[in-house]
């Protein structure tokens, strides 16, 4: 696993840096690659989609942590982001960049392992690896799930959508829910069958899910907001 901090002061990014690899020496099934930056524009000038995880402390020299997971979301969207910080208030905003979870300073081993704990789980979650074969009136299709943000159906029509195009297509929402089982697909009404890799918040009785705010019902409710705890590894 490919794992990038950022943090301008030395002796919080050696504590990070040992952290990890006392949970190694715990862990002998984990194994990590770390590179360690103290500015922001280095860890962007750097950056390549092989990242698994980021750590970014909110506040560094030349610039703040979320202005730096904006510009590698740009490039990245498949990357985990924690954000390191003193500011719990701070964190908050790492919704508008889909961070998974926050580690407060000063920092502390068990909060730390636990941390680290549940965002390897979700991680595993994520690659499914499931491929879609799609009939449409332009022909056949082969898709990632892993690409759809989320499913609708809306008179007798289905509409898969992923970030850049919605595909109709033929067939139930049950079907996919089927076919998606296991692939962290959940329902959030009898309606949308959602993606909870692209979800980025929940508000006023809604998931947003990219650009998307999508009704959830009550009876729904429970069911998905534990589907998506445990998807994000407990951390809501």
């Amino acid at each position: 696993m490919k794992i990038c901090i950022l943090e301008d002061e030395e002796g919080q990014a050696r504590q990070l840096t040992e952290f990890f690899h006392t949970y190694q020496r715990e862990n002998p099934d984990f194994s990590c690659v770390l590179e360690v930056y103290d500015r922001a524009y280095k860890l962007l000038d750097a950056y390549s989609q092989d990242t698994d995880l980021a750590l970014l402390d909110i506040r560094v020299p030349d610039m703040l942590g979320i202005e730096a997971a904006r510009r590698i979301r740009q490039m990245d969207e498949k990357v985990m982001i924690i954000f390191v910080t003193n500011l719990a208030q701070y964190a908050i905003d790492g919704y508008s960049v889909n961070a998974f979870d926050y580690i407060l300073k000063p920092l502390n081993y068990v909060s730390f392992s636990n941390k680290l704990q549940r965002a390897l789980r979700a991680l595993s979650y994520r690659e499914s690896g499931l491929m879609l074969d799609l009939k449409t009136r332009e022909g056949q299709r082969r898709i990632p799930a892993d690409s759809l943000t989320y499913i609708e159906v809306s008179a007798h029509d289905l509409y898969l959508h992923t970030s850049t195009e919605t595909i109709r297509q033929w067939g139930t929402l049950s079907k996919y829910e089927e076919l998606l089982r296991g692939a962290h697909f959940a329902r959030c009404s009898t309606c949308y069958l959602v993606n909870l890799k692209y979800v980025t918040g929940i508000q006023k009785g809604q998931v947003l899910v990219g650009d998307a705010a999508l009704t959830i019902s009550r009876t729904r409710r429970k069911e998905f907001l534990q589907a998506l705890a445990q998807y994000k590894g407990g951390s809501l």
